[in-house]
């Protein structure tokens, strides 16, 4: 007796494989490392953020996870959090065309296109409502209602949700009223808001809920924030790459390519990171080195940055960077030798409002240093406009370079913005601040390897290490 197949039914297993593969995609979902830890962080976070380019996959990173969740099933990667039970989910987008063309066609698809959630999981559909039905893996039944912010923040009053897709940035009342629906009313109730965008609105108060005072792909506040570039994703083509960045303007290119907010007329520093930004190097031991020093406490951070100067450019090299709170400048001058720094040797310019009283003891802060051993310390010019306009200057001549490893550095610098009125905000500019001291007054102090000329105690710099590079 043969074991073969007859040639109709292995036709119809093969047909069968193909329509699974197809109509339950997400079980075939390979996603990249940004993906994967937005997804991670759903079993801690309550609110996530993938803030990223176009054609990095934050769409579909959303879909693909909120598909899962409706059905119950997950592929056996999957990292993140699991429903149980049956949810009630919303997505929404920015107009009623968007949300159905992209959001709705992503997850159910129609006449041309499959969804995301197979077919013959979706039970029923109120085409008016925008509302499926979708059959749960645990035997119940899962509802998704798609929505867009153009009906209002009415539209998302009065019910209570486990999950809401918010597809591209949405109006703060919105976002607002979405989470009030996850909120937990009975225990093990699980919600969660997952706002998939790109920052084309630059810095708002949306992206500066999840960006400031956070660090990225770290759970904060049960909140968590992501950045994805085209880097990220590895199917883009190089060629088709260089066609779209053609089309773009400098400022959109920073938040369409690598999902940083675009830069806006409040920007302190309105210049394309492209022009500031370089990959770390190791520079010749007699480029003069300096150091800008902010003093702080808690919230706000002791900051110190580390600069280079090429001076036969003329272009300065910020390398490095540090902060902390809570710390006594002994433990701040510990904490820096752990990365390579003997600040004791090395020349440095410091915030002015450093010779307050000290929170610790009312000595003056800039004496403790000293007693501690870091003698080569200057009062910095804090003249706020002139020190600005020569850093600007200095990033649009491409006089200032900015190793992309200075992260906190290069986070202060996309947050630092004016008022109404003008005036530079205070609050996350420490390492904005350090960086016009070192522009404005230290780079005349900066010294080489050589020795310290003028200073007391002389001392020969080739006895110690300057980097950690």
């Amino acid at each position: 007796m043969s074991n073969s197949l007859p040639a109709t039914d292995y036709a119809e297993i093969l047909q069968e494989a193909a329509y699974r593969y197809h109509q339950e995609r997400f079980l075939y979902y390979e996603p990249h490392q940004k993906q994967i830890a937005f997804h991670k962080a759903g079993t801690k976070a309550k609110e996530r953020l993938f803030l990223a380019g176009n054609r990095t996959g934050k769409t579909y990173c959303g879909v693909m996870e909120v598909s899962m969740h409706l059905t119950g099933n997950y592929p056996e990667w999957w990292n993140g959090y699991r429903y149980k039970e049956p949810i009630e989910a919303w997505a929404a987008g920015v107009t009623n065309a968007e949300t159905r063309q992209v959001l709705e066609r992503s997850y159910v698809g129609d006449a041309g296109c499959d969804g995301a959630i197979a077919a013959h999981l979706i039970l029923s559909q109120e085409k008016q409502q925008h509302l499926y039905h979708i059959q749960h893996s645990s035997g119940g039944i899962s509802q998704i209602r798609f929505k867009s912010y153009e009906q209002g923040r009415k539209a998302f009053q009065g019910a209570k949700i486990n999950v809401v897709h918010l597809d591209e940035e949405p109006p703060r009342e919105i976002y607002i009223e979405s989470l009030m629906r996850t909120m937990e009313t009975k225990s093990g109730k699980h919600g969660m808001v997952l706002l998939t965008m790109t920052p084309l609105m630059g810095l708002t108060d949306m992206v500066l809920q999840f960006y400031q005072d956070k660090e990225e792909g770290k759970v904060e506040d049960k909140k968590f924030y992501i950045q994805a570039s085209w880097e990220d994703n590895i199917h883009l083509k190089e060629d088709e790459k260089v066609t779209i960045l053609n089309a773009l303007k400098p400022h959109e290119k920073e938040a369409r390519e690598k999902g940083i907010p675009s830069l806006g007329m409040g920007l302190v520093y309105p210049v394309s990171e492209s022009n500031l930004i370089c990959d770390p190097f190791k520079f010749p031991e007699f480029w003069p080195k300096v150091y800008g020093l902010d003093f702080g406490w808690n919230p706000s951070p002791t900051a110190v940055l580390f600069a280079a100067h090429d001076r036969d450019n003329d272009i300065v090299y910020l390398y490095d960077e540090y902060s902390d709170t809570e710390k006594t400048p002994a433990e701040h001058i510990y904490q820096l030798s752990q990365k390579g720094y003997n600040i004791a040797n090395l020349v440095g310019v410091y915030d002015p409002a450093g010779k307050i009283s000290s929170q610790q003891d009312g000595q003056n802060l800039v004496e403790i240093y000293r007693q501690g051993g870091v003698h080569f310390l200057h009062k910095a010019d804090n003249s706020r406009e002139k020190g600005l306009m020569a850093v600007l200057e200095r990033m649009h001549s491409g006089r200032l370079k900015i190793f992309k490893t200075c992260t906190k550095t290069l986070k202060e610098l996309r947050m630092y913005t004016r008022d109404e009125n003008g005036i530079p905000k205070k609050g996350n500019d420490h390492f904005m601040d350090a960086m016009r001291y070192i522009v404005i007054s230290g780079l005349k102090y900066a010294v080489d390897r050589v020795r310290i000329n003028d200073l007391d105690p002389p001392i020969y710099r080739g006895q110690h290490s300057w980097m950690a590079y």
